[in-house]
Order: C-alpha cells, then structure tokens, then sequence
C-alpha cells in the first residue's frame, strides 16, 4: 500500500524517521519535506528521510495526500492555519503532537469542510533533536495514540494503517484522556527528572553514576519545547504534580517515624508495577 504524496511539515528526529519508515517500507510515491533551515533539508535529503526539501509550506502542500505536522507543539497551530487553506481537497491533516486537547480544538476551529484533521501521538523518541538522529525503526513496538474527533472513520483508519506499517500499535483515545495520561506517564517524568538535577548541588553530580544518569536522561530534552508541553496540558501537570507530592510525603513521613515496613511496602510496590510493564514490554520485542 502507498499514501501518495506525503509532506513532514519539521523533518527531524520524529519527523525524519517517519519519512525514513515510509522510505524504507515503500510507503509513499514522494516525500516533501518542510523546514526553516537549508542545511537541515539537506541533510534530512542526503539520508533518503525526504526526495525533495522546500523552506515554502505554501509550495510544498498544495499538492499533498498526506500532510504530517512534525514541528514542536508551540508551532503546530499556526502552521495549521497557514497550510489549511493550501491543502488539495480530500486531503489528510495530522499531527504528532505530545498534546492534544489544545491542539485538536484549534484546528478544528480552522479545518476546511473538504479536510480532515486527525490527532495522533507516537509515544517514540529520545532527549536527542534533529534528523541525525532519525531511524526507519524508531516507531517498531511503540504506541501511537489517535485521537479521532467526528465521523470520519475512513481517514482515521487510514492513519492508524499508516502508523500500523511503520511498526506502531493503535490506541484510541480522547484529546482530554490523551492528556490526562501523559501528563502522569510522560510529562510528570520530565519534570522530576529536571526537579532531581537542580536538588542536587552542582558540587555532587561529579558523584553521580549510572544510576543518576539513567534517571534524569530526559532533562537533557529541549526546555523551551518541554515549556510549551506543560503550558498546553498545565491543569492536567498540576494535577500528576500533586499526586507525586502526596507520594513523597508518605515516604518523608514513613522515614521520620522509622516506619520501615511501609517503605519496604512502598519500594516493593513500586518494583512489580514497573517489572510487570517494562520488563513484558523488553521481553516481547
């Protein structure tokens, strides 16, 4: 099966492996990729992840199938109303934004009767940015959450097929479940990952070892990016910030009255729900 002509709208690392998926499976007759750098289309092109590389949106849509809205969620909107009006008829909007209420809400306010908009977040990626760092494998195993909004069920489906042949298993939720979730599964992460480094003196990170890195490898993501993600989702963030902070202070309030059956409780716990997600999840690949 093939999608026609697709155009990735922020060829980089999400962006860039989708157009290397598409590549490598034969998915797509052409790949158009949209940026604001000439030396990132290069090279997004001299790795086979686009055919053709355009700094216009206005050029590079109008004769589109498939447009992919790759940038950062801070852009998504505005790229959306500016190439909505560009798009051929019948032809399919989505995203692969890390919100989605937000996001879904102001497109659909903008969205052409002949256009469809289909929400979608593949749970894939890395603290890393920039097409360097794409691969046609990046979505084998993940979780693309669709987020479909109205009757459109063939347009939907024709996304989740095109998430499905990258590699992705198909979740459908709501834009306010989708948010509700990851603010606790991967915006709260984020945040405590970044809160850990800066409780830390700077005087000990040196100390630090596999441990410390593993855990806070996030923080290294792009802060301005992680901003605009917990700006768009603030009231579901608060809401996984406050249920962290009743966790720890079970845990401070078990260490100051020596409680140590309950924090061998706590621990304890904590292993088998992380043991029977991730490691079911290593084991299956």
């Amino acid at each position: 099966m093939q999608f026609g002509t697709v155009c990735i709208i922020g060829p980089g690392l999400i962006g860039g492996s989708i157009g290397l998926g598409l590549k490598k499976r034969n998915l797509a007759k052409t790949i158009i990729g949209v940026g604001h750098r000439i030396v990132s289309l290069e090279k997004a092109t001299k790795m086979h992840a686009i055919d053709i590389g355009l700094l216009n949106s206005d050029e590079a849509v109008k004769d589109a199938d498939i447009v992919i809205l790759a940038t950062s969620v801070n852009k998504i909107i505005d790229t959306a109303k500016k190439i909505i009006p560009l798009m051929k008829r019948n032809a399919i909007l989505t995203d692969v934004g890390s919100t989605k209420k937000y996001i879904v809400e102001q497109i659909s306010h903008n969205l052409r009767k002949d256009i469809t908009f289909v929400g979608a977040h593949p749970i894939a990626g890395s603290e890393q940015r920039g097409v360097e760092f794409a691969s046609a494998d990046l979505f084998e195993g993940c979780t693309c959450i669709i987020t479909p909004v109205g009757n459109h069920t063939d347009e939907v489906e024709t996304i989740a097929h095109l998430w499905r042949l990258l590699g992705a298993k198909i979740k459908y939720l709501t834009p306010e479940q989708h948010d509700e979730i990851l603010a606790f599964v991967s915006h709260l992460p984020h945040l405590v990952a970044s809160g850990l480094i800066n409780a830390i003196k700077e005087e000990y990170l040196v100390c630090g070892a596999s441990g410390l890195r593993d855990t806070t490898r996030v923080a290294s993501g792009d802060p301005e990016l992680w901003v605009d993600i917990f700006c768009q989702n603030r009231e579901n963030v608060i809401k996984s910030i406050d249920r962290f902070i009743a966790e720890l202070g079970g845990f401070r309030n078990d260490l100051l009255n020596k409680n140590d059956a309950k924090i061998l409780d706590r621990l304890k716990n904590a292993k088998l729900s992380r043991d029977s997600v991730f490691h079911n999840n290593s084991t299956n690949k």
